[in-house]
C-alpha cells in the first residue's frame, strides 16, 4: 500500500473515498430493487404484499442478483452490437468521402427513420396504454431508451457525411445529455418489467412445486376458520379431557414462505383466484411439523 501523499487536501481524500464507495453502494441499491420487484410480483400471485413477508434487504439483494445475469447479459450483447455498428458506419464514412450522394446519407436518413418511429411508439406506449405496459415485459422501454439514440446517431452520420456538424458545440453537448438519459431511463423501466416478469414466472413455477413441498402439519390451541380445500382437521384427545395444550391438528398445508415470524401457507391444489393464502403468526399457541414427500 501506498502511504498519502502529504498534504493533500481533504476534499480530494473525500473524493478517492467517494469514487470507491459510490459503484458497490449503487451496485447494492440496484440488486435490493430489483430483488423487491421480483418478490413482489412472486408473491403478489399468491395475493400477498412484499411488505408483509418482512423480507430483509439481504434477502431482497439476493432475490435480485437472480433477476440481473439476463438484463446484464443483454446490455454487454447490445453494447458489442452497438460497437460493430459504429465500426461498419465508421467505413462506409471513410469509404464514400468526398461524395455528394452515397451510402451515408442513406444510413444517416435510415437512422433518423427509425428512431422516429421508435419515439412515436415509446409516446403511444407511456400515454395511451400506460397501464398495460407499466409492469408487462415488452418493446416501449426499448423505444424510449435507443429511438432519441438512433435520431441522434442519424444526425450525427449526416454532419459528418456532408463535412460539418449541423448543430452547434453546445447543442450537440445537450443533445448527447438528454440522449443518454432518455436511453439510462429506458434501460431502467425495460429492466424493472423483466424483473416482475421473472417473479411472476416464479409463482407460477411455485404452484407446480407445491405437491413436492414438505407437508406442514399444525396443531394449535384453538381452532382455524376458512380452511382453504385440501386441508383436513382432526381434534387431539378426547372432548372434555383436561391437560391437552394443543387440542386442533391440521393436515395438508404446503409452505410458501416462512418470513417476518410469520408462516404463508397454501394447499397443493391451489388455484389463482380460487384459493387464498393462509398467514399464521409465530406464537405459543401453534406447534409446526415438517413431513417430506417423495
Amino acid at each position: 500500500m501506498t502511504a498519502e501523499p502529504p498534504g493533500q487536501p481533504v476534499s480530494a481524500r473525500v473524493r478517492r473515498i467517494a469514487e470507491a464507495l459510490g459503484p458497490t453502494t449503487l451496485a447494492t441499491a440496484l440488486l435490493i430493487y430489483f430483488g423487491y420487484i421480483a418478490t413482489r410480483a412472486r408473491y403478489d400471485y399468491f395475493g400477498v404484499h412484499v411488505d408483509m413477508t418482512g423480507r430483509s434487504n439481504q434477502g431482497l439483494m439476493l432475490d435480485g442478483m437472480e433477476v440481473v445475469f439476463v438484463p446484464a447479459a443483454m446490455i454487454f450483447l447490445g453494447v458489442l452490437a452497438l460497437a460493430a455498428i459504429h465500426v461498419l458506419v465508421t467505413w462506409v464514412l471513410t469509404r464514400d468521402a468526398g461524395h455528394h450522394t452515397s451510402a451515408a446519407a442513406f444510413l444517416a436518413y435510415g437512422f433518423a427513420l427509425v428512431g422516429l418511429l421508435l419515439i412515436g411508439e415509446a409516446l403511444i406506449g407511456m400515454f395511451v396504454h400506460s397501464s398495460e405496459t407499466s409492469v408487462k415485459f415488452g418493446i416501449v422501454p426499448l423505444a424510449l431508451a435507443f429511438g432519441p439514440a438512433a435520431v441522434a446517431y442519424g444526425v450525427w452520420i449526416y454532419g459528418r457525411q456532408r463535412g460539418r456538424p449541423l448543430l452547434s458545440q453546445h447543442m450537440a453537448r445537450n443533445g448527447v445529455m438528454c440522449v443518454l438519459a432518455l436511453a439510462v431511463a429506458g434501460l431502467f423501466w425495460a429492466s424493472t418489467q423483466l424483473a416482475w416478469a421473472y417473479g411472476r414466472g416464479r409463482g407460477e413455477e411455485d404452484v407446480t412445486a407445491l405437491q413436492r413441498r414438505p407437508e406442514v402439519v399444525v396443531d394449535t390451541k384453538e381452532p382455524l376458520e376458512g380452511l382453504p380445500t385440501g386441508v383436513t382437521a382432526t381434534r387431539l384427545g378426547k372432548p372434555g379431557e383436561s391437560g391437552r395444550e394443543y387440542r386442533h391438528r391440521y393436515r395438508g398445508f404446503r409452505l410458501l414462505l416462512a418470513s417476518g415470524g410469520r408462516l404463508f401457507l397454501v394447499t397443493p391444489q391451489w388455484q389463482l383466484g380460487r384459493d387464498q393464502t393462509i398467514v399464521l403468526p409465530y406464537a405459543d399457541d401453534i406447534r409446526v411439523q415438517l413431513v417430506p414427500q417423495r
